[in-house]
């Protein structure tokens, strides 16, 4: 069998069994991203830490009633965006928000010559 065959086939068992877990919402370090966010100016902001940490349970809890629904690829998608800033529930569900509002729009989308 040649090994690029062999490559997608244990490629095709990996994705397999990502998908099996794309269910679980990811799980992201909001503590210490409030902690960051709280300290941008300077010194930490009680104030932004704890309206850091509500608008992330916020966002938490919306996201884990919509979670398993959403198609993979915006599930992947935004997990990766979420991860680039360090994890925050709060920019995860924003990007599932507008990839949900691209999605519907770019249906209705058409071009004209």
């Amino acid at each position: 069998m040649p090994t690029i065959i062999k490559a997608l086939i244990v490629l095709t068992a990996l994705l397999a069994t990502a998908t099996a877990r794309a269910d679980d919402l990811p799980v992201y370090p909001v503590e210490q991203w409030c902690e960051k966010v709280s300290r941008s100016a300077g010194a930490r902001s009680e104030m932004v830490y704890g309206a850091c940490l509500d608008q992330e349970q916020s966002a938490y809890d919306a996201l884990k009633k919509s979670w398993a629904a959403l198609p993979g690829q915006t599930q992947t998608w935004c997990d990766k965006i979420a991860k680039a800033t360090g994890g925050s529930y709060m920019i995860l569900n924003g990007c599932v928000e507008q990839e949900g509002a691209a999605g519907k729009a770019n249906s209705e989308r058409q071009f004209r010559r």
